[in-house]
């Protein structure tokens, strides 16, 4: 049988603000006509909430007007707020996986803003979501990281709740001592906060840590403490309802095991009906579990189908992966129990499908999260030998300055002792300039040092993100292609395959533009100028990327006249040429257009590559042609990039006389233009 725990869940609406908040939707509707950009999103977002209670689509429809407007700029840090807001909604629509999804995003935007009471906040309503779905070990990670920002934040009230819910997941696990642990912790706070209700929540799972040690007697004290406290003909919140509709549940669950089966029944009637009045589907689906237990071990095997199948429905329509795993195990042991062996069989298989899937979903999330602390590890290690590497070469260059300094003094003495020789003074004063042309250098190399050094940082930083991902994707589909090949269809083969082919993709283009600017910077490729013809070079280009085209569905409309003849270097071109076009794929939407052509004007040949893609906005184009703030943008369809490929460009144009400029706007596309010489110098 299925015992039911009291959990802290934080998205229960008030039936009387309904009305309410349709009257604000209607107050907040009639000002949008009149609003600044910052000001209409921030209404959008406010209508969201009000009318997330009630009406779910109209809700998300405007959280994602207010979206598209902030993403463009947000000003008032509003952006985390609707990103929590339209979790919720999406969770009030049990659309579980992306509910998790933007509560995530909420989360990581709530840690750079250190607002600690909207991480805790976040992650309990995180790791709700994941114990739910039987994820337990993403839902306590969440809860633990919920219970720390609490405590950073000295928020008694959800330290308790964290509390509460890490001791569930606990017990879920199997780990009792430390389950208890968590409970008691939270029982202590609720009573010093004079909270009765939460109080009763904490001492009902407490009881069922003594009922789980079997020591039943002792559990039914605190079951009956509990109903004491909460009485059922004057209960006032959803949640004492809740409470007291498990604790019944639980004593049925005690005087079962004592072999009761009459009070058993009683209490198990008494914990449906106060379900049912709180809309609890989830105790609802537990208790018809225990009921249809019962009704089998007292051999009614009618009732207990009944009251399995109706578990059954609840848990399928609501997504309660435990509640349906456990339908599962009790349908399989009734069948095999009145010896209908194939349903039995059946069920089995169906509770064995379902549990290997919750278990493999639960070790990837786990994997996962243990590889991104590792590499954070190796990450914070390598910049504490950088900083160390750093402060040597502080010490050398305060030493060496010291070394001048004396150098200097000893010259000067030298001067002044020996002013009467006129040779002597001139050959000083020749000394003195050498050793200040030489302090110069000196200077302007370390300048150019620490320049290099930071763009080396801020590149690698950058690289290092990058990689990441798709390296994560070839590792984790190359796993589940090894692990699980002869188990997939075809289809499934290919697209993981696909995966696998477009991740070594990603990392092959980001490598060879790392070698590029590696070789540039220590000027290993040559510049060997000659006058080239722009249209061939640009169709080899186009012609190397057509897979790419081809994959995303864009167009390459090349219009380059044939009397478009540029000097310069042919390699440097090409490469100038191919990652311009790369990233007019990469911003381009499925189905749209890359346009190439060329203008000449004078002495010069403008080549421009321009696309119908999301567009650049003002603050990101200042950045674009810098090595020390190289700016990495995912692409349409989520492709990665270090950024490397317009400061390759800038480089070797530069070394070309050449220029590159881009005209851009946010969603209207972007053309990045080029300007060569026709003619080499005279």
């Amino acid at each position: 049988m299925k015992r039911l725990l009291t959990m802290v869940c934080l998205a229960i609406w008030p039936v009387s603000l309904f009305f309410a908040q349709e009257s604000r939707a209607d107050s907040l509707l009639s000002m949008t006509s009149v609003q600044t950009d910052n000001e209409l999103a921030r209404t959008y977002y406010e209508l969201s909430l009000a009318l997330q209670a009630v009406y779910t689509d109209s809700a998300l429809y405007f959280a994602n007007r207010a979206e598209t407007i902030l993403q463009r700029g947000d000003p008032g840090k509003l952006l985390p707020f609707l990103y929590k807001s339209k979790g919720k909604i999406y969770a009030l629509k049990l659309v579980t996986e992306r509910s998790i999804f933007y509560y995530r995003k909420a989360y990581d935007e709530f840690i750079k803003l250190e607002n600690y009471h909207e991480i805790g906040d976040c992650a309990l309503r995180i790791g709700n979501l994941y114990f739910d779905v039987a994820n337990y070990g993403e839902a306590y990670f969440f809860f633990m990281q919920s219970l720390t920002a609490s405590e950073r934040n000295g928020d008694q009230l959800n330290i308790a709740n964290a509390e509460i819910n890490l001791g569930n997941v606990s017990e879920e696990m199997g780990r009792l001592s430390e389950a208890e642990t968590h409970y008691q912790n939270a029982y202590e706070i609720y009573h010093g906060l004079g909270l009765a209700t939460e109080e009763c929540g904490a001492l009902g799972n407490i009881g069922m840590i003594l009922y789980n040690k079997t020591q039943y007697d002792s559990a039914l004290t605190y079951f009956f403490q509990v109903m004491e406290m909460l009485n059922p003909d004057s209960l006032g919140s959803v949640n004492q309802h809740i409470i007291l509709s498990g604790v019944y549940n639980n004593t049925a669950l005690t005087y079962s095991e004592l072999g009761d089966r009459r009070l058993a029944l009683s209490y198990f009637r008494k914990g449906l009906g106060l379900a049912r009045r709180a809309d609890d589907e989830y105790n609802v689906g537990t208790v018809y579990i225990n009921l249809g237990s019962l009704f089998g071990e007292m051999g009614m095997m009618d009732s207990a189908l009944f009251y399995l199948h109706r578990a059954l429905q609840i848990a399928e329509k609501r997504g309660f992966t435990s509640v349906t795993l456990d339908t599962f195990e009790e349908l399989a042991k009734l069948h095999a129990g009145i010896g209908n062996y194939a349903p039995a069989y059946n069920w089995q298989v169906r509770y064995d499908t379902l549990y290997k899937s919750v278990f493999n979903e639960n070790q990837s999330a786990d994997i996962s999260r243990l590889r991104a602390m590792y590499e954070q590890e190796i990450s914070e290690k390598e910049i504490s030998q950088l900083q160390s590497e750093s402060q040597v070469q502080k010490m050398l260059n305060n030493v060496f300055i010291i070394f001048i300094i004396v150098i200097v003094a000893l010259v000067i003495i030298i001067a002044v002792n020996l002013k009467s020789k006129k040779k002597t003074n001139q050959m000083l004063a020749e000394r003195n300039l050498q050793i200040s042309n030489a302090i110069q250098k000196l200077s302007e190399s370390e300048t150019e040092l620490q320049k290099l050094n930071m763009s080396k940082d801020r590149i690698f930083s950058v690289v290092a993100h990058d990689l990441r991902n798709p390296v994560a994707a070839v590792t984790g589909f190359s796993e589940l292609l090894y692990d699980n090949f002869d188990e997939f269809p075809v289809e499934t083969q290919k697209e993981y395959l696909l995966q696998v082919l477009q991740g070594t993709q990603r990392i092959q283009n980001l490598l060879e533009n790392l070698l590029i600017w590696a070789r540039a910077q220590m000027k290993a490729v040559k510049y060997q100028p000659e006058h080239l013809k722009v249209k061939a070079l640009v169709d080899d280009c186009v012609k190397e990327m057509k897979a790419n085209l081809d994959h995303k569905k864009v167009d390459c409309l090349v219009n380059i006249t044939p009397k478009c003849v540029v000097y310069a270097d042919k390699a440097m071109i090409h490469t100038v040429l191919r990652n311009l076009i790369i990233n007019s794929i990469k911003f381009s939407f499925p189905g749209g257009k890359i346009r190439i052509t060329s203008e000449t004007d004078n002495d010069i040949c403008s080549i421009s590559v321009s696309d119908e893609g999301i567009g650049i906005q003002p603050e990101i184009q200042e950045k674009l042609f810098k090595s020390n703030e190289v700016v990495s943008t995912p692409g349409t369809t989520g492709e990665s990039g270090s950024g490397l490929g317009l400061v390759i460009c800038k480089e070797f144009l530069d070394r070309n006389n050449g220029a590159i400029r881009v005209v851009s706007e946010a969603g209207s596309g972007s053309a990045f233009i080029i300007d060569l010489p026709i003619s080499g110098p005279d």
